[in-house]
């Protein structure tokens, strides 16, 4: 995206797929010291967990069992994550994105469309992902701060 952040996109795919929709670009004005990011509720449910901050699919031998996935978007060689992750947070996206579809197939929460979550949250960070209300919340940073 180049230029001034648009008030509102009506066009149906770049809603749905790319998660152009109103709360990725309030997350952009957002301070970067927010504790809260608002994105897509792609798959419902709540569960605290860490952060594991991932930028590429070849960092995937570092995620663990139980954390909360963290990454710009997913593809289908992402869906290995799935099998052991307990939530899976995305800059980008929509309802028709990988990332939501395999997140409801296995019945764990996802965000979707947040724009930020890999600028503000960091690997070891406790959150709180609520699915059904598209809500990031960071909880403690993993230096013990508040």
């Amino acid at each position: 995206m180049v230029g001034t952040l648009p008030e509102r996109v009506d066009d149906p795919v770049l809603i749905e797929i790319f998660g152009m929709h109103h709360q990725y670009f309030e997350n952009l004005k957002t301070a970067a010291d927010a504790t809260v990011l608002t994105g897509f509720p792609a798959s419902g449910g709540t569960v605290e967990g860490r952060a594991r901050v991932l930028l590429s699919a070849e960092q995937l031998y570092d995620l663990e069992e139980g954390e909360i996935l963290v990454c710009e978007a997913t593809s289908p060689n992402w869906t290995p994550a799935f099998a052991i992750i307990s939530a899976c947070v995305c800059d980008g996206g929509g309802s028709l994105t990988h990332a939501a579809i395999v997140s409801r197939e296995y019945g764990i929460p996802c965000v979707v469309g947040t724009s930020v979550a890999t600028a503000r949250i960091r690997t070891g960070d406790l959150v709180e992902v609520d699915g059904t209300e598209g809500r990031v919340s960071i909880l403690e940073r993993a230096d013990g701060s508040g």
